[in-house]
């Protein structure tokens, strides 16, 4: 489900992130009924939040100004100021009320970045700085900003929210674009794209896979696809997701299926290739002039073809021989075009058409025949009652590492299991309670983060 200032990006046009931040916080609490009497005050707020009330007061300054909260004076009893409250303005209360009153999908997330509670952040592989302890609060005796204690900001915090609340179970964003995200959020481009390379330098982003244009897209504008890390420590929530990775030797690597294909575009760009395509004639005609960027993308799409194919049929995924899953022909169709109009009644453009589609259709069935091959050697472990979503690795590792969410995680499984293939020994497993737990080297190999930019190891 949407954030619930989603509902009300109209009025929030002019509106700062720090205060759409504050009336997502306030709209969420009054949510679950902590506002028993409708009103809200700055000092009691900015108190549980560890903020400072002048953040607080300059957000619901604007917010006033945009008519999307109310700002209420009581006379005092006495002597002194009168006490000064805050309520939703009515045409805000009605868009509220007109939503559904929890999160649902990923809410003990969302609650706890929109709450007070520490979301405690590190660049993973920055050498720490030697020097005295930070205070919590400042020399005025101030709550201490976030970001100074080594915790999300509330800007990534909103940021973070924004592609949370439009995440799948596995935490892969796909419908938002940049433009979305800066009207979401009110961030100018540069801002987004150093929050977003914040997000992955922490590791709460596992890793990002560009958007490209393409012709040989339906949408022509493919967006990016963003892998949240919903097991990260810093959200104090034990996730749903389990991380099960598989890795061979050298001597038993294979060459993935989707560079198998780029090796073959590149080879066709030459005058005498060196060694015989593995790829109909009619893929190549169609992706032969396409950048490295759009085979990245094409790759991600295998991938999500190829996890809902484990997800739908790991029993009786068939091992060998022709298969046909008229609906996975209908996924790859719904996402590619060809270059002329099949429906014009030209038989050979149809033929070439038909041909393209059953190539990916069965990249797709190779793929998913590796994953279940590689995976299904651990025994005893419920794979039929998961859900299944292929991880990216880096293009050094995706020979010898296959990587892979589970949802929900069978119970046989711990959060983190790696099967390394030791030949004549057999696969040795090795499990971890946790992510954190596991070597960082690890994490980098098999793609469960990306390493940081290089400015977030300097600063």
């Amino acid at each position: 489900m949407p954030l619930f200032i989603q509902g009300l990006m109209k009025s929030l046009s002019g509106c700062s992130p720090e205060a759409r931040f504050f009336l997502e916080v306030v709209s969420g609490r009054a949510s679950r009924g902590d506002h028993a009497d409708g009103a809200f005050r700055v000092k009691p707020l900015a108190r549980q939040l560890c903020i400072p009330e002048g953040d607080v007061s300059s957000a619901f300054a604007e917010l006033v100004s945009a008519d999307v909260i109310e700002r209420l004076a009581s006379a005092p009893s006495g002597k002194g100021r009168p006490t000064v409250s805050y309520q939703f303005s009515p045409p805000t209360l009605m868009a509220l009320e007109a939503q559904p009153q929890s999160y649902g999908l990923h809410s003990a997330h969302l609650e706890r970045l929109f709450s007070g509670a520490d979301i405690p952040t590190e660049i993973p592989g920055k050498q720490p700085k030697i020097q005295k302890e930070r205070a919590s609060v400042t020399k005025n005796q101030k709550p201490a900003p976030p970001g100074a204690r080594s915790r999300l900001s509330i800007c990534n915090r909103l940021l973070l929210g924004m592609l949370l609340a439009n995440a799948d179970q596995f935490g892969v964003v796909k419908a938002l674009t940049s433009k979305d995200l800066r009207l979401l959020t009110g961030f100018d481009a540069e801002s987004l794209k150093r929050r977003l390379q914040r997000l992955v330098g922490v590791g709460l982003i596992r890793s990002c896979v560009p958007g490209v244009t393409s012709s040989i897209f339906r949408a022509r504008r493919v967006n990016s696809t963003y892998f949240l890390n919903l097991n990260h420590p810093g959200f104090g929530v034990t996730g749903d997701c389990a991380v099960m990775v598989h890795v061979v030797s050298e001597s038993k690597a294979e060459t993935d299926a989707v560079d198998v294909l780029w090796r073959d575009i590149l080879a066709a760009r030459t005058v005498s290739p060196v060694s015989p395509s593995e790829t109909p004639i009619e893929v190549i005609h169609l992706l032969a002039n396409e950048r490295r960027s759009v085979i990245d993308v094409l790759r991600l799409i295998i991938y999500q073809c190829a996890s809902e194919l484990l997800s739908r049929h790991w029993v009786d995924l068939a091992r060998e021989g022709p298969v046909h899953y008229e609906w996975l022909s209908e996924r790859i169709e719904a996402v590619l075009q060809c270059s002329s109009d099949p429906n014009l009644g030209d038989v050979s453009a149809d033929l070439e058409w038909r041909a393209v589609i059953s190539h990916f259709c069965n990249l797709v069935v190779r793929v998913a025949s590796v994953y279940r091959a590689r995976f299904e050697v651990a025994n005893g472990v419920g794979f039929s009652s998961a859900g299944f979503s292929i991880l990216p690795v880096s293009y050094d590792e995706r020979e010898r590492c296959i990587a892979m969410l589970l949802h929900p995680r069978p119970k046989e499984l711990s959060a983190c299991t790696v099967l390394r293939d030791g030949g004549r020994d057999g696969v040795a497993p090795k499990s971890w309670g946790s992510e954190a737990e596991m070597p960082l080297s690890y994490r980098f190999q098999f793609g469960l983060v990306t390493p940081p930019a290089k400015r977030l190891l300097r600063g």
